[in-house]
């Protein structure tokens, strides 16, 4: 995708520059309710039967938890430009690789908005409805990007394996 076509995509999703100033200006208390937001993200996991063996290898967390947070500080400096792309891309592309269901991610990412948005809320120099529009803005922009490329990357090796299994018959008949 071009950048006329990301500019447009974000124009869709509302992202100007009121979003981004807001979004930038508030990352230093966005990554402090992130780190926190983490904590019930990863015990929700655990909690989970369907990924909970990958979620209580401490290794698998840790790695997560710093890849995670990149992530966030990536989006909330919301630059919007070529490296932050390719973060998204290589998030859904790791993400793909596990082979979980999609709703462990969607839920996630939900959860630990969700959780976010409680800590801002919670917090003595709380959100205003704006603060709260921006990052939901900025934030469902992110998991269509990360979601789009997990599927493009399920698409491209279920194509690949299929083109391989085509090769072996012909080889075989």
């Amino acid at each position: 995708m071009n950048d006329e076509a990301r500019s447009l995509q974000r124009e869709f999703f509302r992202i100007d520059e009121d979003v981004i100033d807001r979004v930038q200006h508030l990352k230093s208390r966005l990554m402090k309710y992130a780190e926190t937001a983490l904590e019930t993200v990863f015990d929700h996991l655990i909690g989970n039967p369907d990924v909970a063996h990958y979620f209580e290898i401490t290794d698998n967390i840790t790695y997560l938890r710093a890849g995670m947070l990149a992530h966030c500080d990536e989006l909330f400096s919301a630059r919007f430009d070529e490296h932050y792309y390719e973060a998204t891309e290589g998030m859904g592309e790791r993400h793909a690789k596990l082979e979980f269901p999609a709703h462990v991610y969607t839920a996630a990412y939900s959860n630990m908005f969700a959780r976010i948005v409680e800590l801002a809320m919670a917090d003595r120099r709380s959100f205003k409805t704006d603060d709260i529009t921006a990052l939901s803005r900025i934030t469902h922009y992110d998991i269509e990007l990360s979601m789009g490329a997990f599927y493009r990357h399920i698409m491209d090796k279920r194509a690949a394996l299929s083109s391989d299994a085509q090769k072996i018959r012909h080889l075989v008949d």
